[in-house]
């Protein structure tokens, strides 16, 4: 997922403008991206069962903060702050309301809170 994030990062055009299907892509994956680092996270951290946070960015953001989480935290609760509602509901699967999507305008944070994520787990592979 996170891959695949970087390679439509440079597709989606500023806020405002008219966005490719990519655009979708983009932020389904990222999404996703950020469920699974974050599972993984709460997993190695408590050995408890993670599926029961579903799709709820910011349910297991709260978790993996209470144990220790602090990859790019900062960055990482702002990103859950933007996409967490959309993310839950499943809009970027589904492409409900497709114009009206929350818009991430500072792009860079969103590798450097993955790459943190990754990096930082490196050892749970």
């Amino acid at each position: 997922m996170h891959d695949m994030v970087r390679l439509a990062e440079p597709f989606i055009q500023p806020a405002g403008q008219n966005q490719p299907a990519v655009y979708l892509g983009y932020y389904f994956n990222l999404g996703f991206a950020v469920e699974l680092y974050l599972k993984a996270f709460v997993k190695h951290a408590t050995g408890d069962d993670v599926a029961k946070h579903r799709h709820d960015l910011n349910s297991i953001l709260q978790e993996a903060l209470s144990h220790g989480f602090d990859f790019e935290k900062s960055k990482m609760k702002e990103i859950v702050e933007i996409i967490g509602a959309e993310h839950k509901g499943l809009k970027f699967r589904y492409a409900e309301g497709a114009s009206t999507f929350s818009y991430i305008n500072q792009r860079n944070l969103v590798e450097i809170a993955l790459t943190a994520c990754r990096n930082g787990m490196a050892h749970l592979a």
